[in-house]
């Protein structure tokens, strides 16, 4: 059985049945030395390590308790309650253990909730997780500061998780990442913006970022590259270690005074979406490139949540917007259709239409003509899933933090669903799975933008509301 400890949500909890079934993966192949028999002998398992008995692995599952942002004024729909966030990934655990389980074990989660703009709360959350449970591992589609996986890895604890944090963290030998490192990422965005002639020749460049240390470490390495390049920059730090989304906005604010004053007329934008409305109010005549290095900023979510006045600023993402460079809805592959059904089958009644692409988490849009379009699939925790998944199948029929690592470093190629061209990688020298970056140009549509008959978008985007639309849909890899 699923066991749940732990808060899972104020408004429900989650369960699992335990069953017989096929053993290893899904396609009911035996993984090498999984110890896996038919009738399910555990006679050769052990308790291997923190986190696994005989007959069972606990791993954490990070969720972020979004009423802080709420309170922050930042709208956000109900439906996204730490319940339904906690079934993301846990539906994908309770299809595994209904399938027999991975390598003999049924996978027990602990929720791990904490709240995204006070930091204390994901100080709480880490000596939950490493001192409070007994947990394999904690894994986090979304949401989480380098500081929380610092503090994670310091304790020795394996991590999973779907976005940035910086490379220090990845050296650690406890960090798998989806996304490249806030440092990698920041070099492949300020390269492919210089390569492809978005930063005018001539033109001074602001930077500006966080005190957070991947953001710093972020724009040294996006500095760096553009002084390498001929180009005069100038950086101006905000404190987004505050936690105060107010405070950071007017700090935002501030620094677009500041570029102006200092004769810049490019900048080079690394805080996160929910800090960008103070600068944007005060950016008139600054053109802006927008760097995919921190949780949200060039998602569909991020580009529905990034005020108006930023509409024309570019971005290079690591993430696609369910649309292509010639204005027509981007197909689904064969991983992100998977996906989307996961996501449908786990939310069967809470919407009144399937999934729609682009349509931001949690949200339903409607019509003029009451057409109701329903939230898109969760990426994040599908590519999540997925690493997870293949790292405990190849990690032996005694796992340890150290064989789930080896594991999911020996993946190799793996398809990811919104973004990196649909192809990831993972070796013994790339921790983490993207390889390519997009340029974006972020586009205004709303539910009074007349759908195109032709192509079913709304001005160029998936859905009625703001999104990042690639500029000339070519992918540009991520360099180490």
């Amino acid at each position: 059985m699923v066991r749940h400890r732990g808060p899972v949500g104020r408004d429900g909890s989650a369960s699992g049945a335990r069953s017989s079934g096929r053993h290893g993966g899904e396609d009911g192949h035996r993984f090498p030395h999984s110890g896996c028999t038919k009738g399910g002998d555990v006679s050769h398992n052990s308790a291997s390590d923190t986190g696994v008995t005989v007959d069972t692995i606990t791993i954490g599952l990070a969720i972020p308790d979004l009423d802080g942002l709420r309170a922050a004024g930042i709208s956000l729909p109900a439906t996204l309650t730490n319940a339904a966030l906690f079934a993301r990934l846990n539906s994908r655990v309770e299809t595994w253990n209904a399938a027999g389980g991975i390598n003999g074990r049924q996978i027990e989660v602990v929720a791990l909730n904490y709240d995204p703009t006070k930091p204390a709360t994901q100080e709480a959350m880490c000596a939950k997780a490493t001192v409070d449970e007994e947990l394999l591992l904690v894994v986090a589609s979304t949401g989480l500061t380098t500081p929380t996986v610092r503090c994670l890895t310091g304790a020795g604890m394996l991590t999973i998780f779907g976005e940035f944090v910086g490379q220090a963290e990845h050296d650690t030998g406890l960090v798998v990442t989806v996304a490249p490192p806030s440092e990698a990422m920041a070099r492949a965005g300020t390269q492919t913006a210089v390569a492809e002639g978005v930063i005018a020749t001539g033109t001074k460049v602001g930077i500006l970022a966080g005190n957070g240390p991947e953001q710093k470490a972020a724009g040294a390495e996006s500095e760096r590259v553009l002084r390498d390049a001929g180009y005069e920059t100038q950086v101006v730090e905000v404190n987004t270690l505050q936690g105060d989304p107010g405070a950071i906005n007017q700090e935002s604010g501030a620094a677009a005074g500041t570029f102006r004053a200092g004769g810049v007329g490019h900048v080079m934008m690394l805080l996160p979406f929910s800090n960008q409305a103070g600068f944007y109010d005060n950016a008139q005549g600054l053109a802006v490139t927008v760097l995919d290095v921190i949780s949200g900023n060039c998602t569909p979510f991020g580009a529905s949540r990034t005020p108006a006045a930023a509409v024309g600023a570019t971005c290079v993402a690591l993430y696609d917007n369910q649309v292509t460079a010639d204005g027509e809805i981007k197909p689904d592959s064969e991983f992100e259709a998977e996906c989307r059904t996961q996501f449908e089958q786990t939310y069967a009644g809470q919407y009144p239409s399937p999934s729609s692409p682009g349509v931001p988490a949690g949200q339903v849009l409607e019509l003029a003509d009451g057409t109701k379009l329903s939230s898109d699939y969760d990426v994040f925790s599908c590519n999540t899933a997925q690493i997870l998944k293949g790292a405990l199948d190849g990690s032996g029929v005694n796992p340890t933090r150290t064989s789930v690592y080896d594991a999911a470093l020996a993946l190799g190629d793996i398809p990811l669903a919104g973004g990196s061209n649909g192809q990831g990688t993972l070796g013994p020298d790339k921790t983490y799975a993207a390889n390519f970056v997009q340029q974006v140009r972020l586009t205004k549509a709303s539910v009074d933008t007349p759908r195109d008959p032709v192509t079913g978008t709304f001005n160029g985007c998936p859905a009625p509301v703001n999104c990042w639309v690639p500029i000339d849909g070519e992918w540009f890899p991520i360099r180490p």
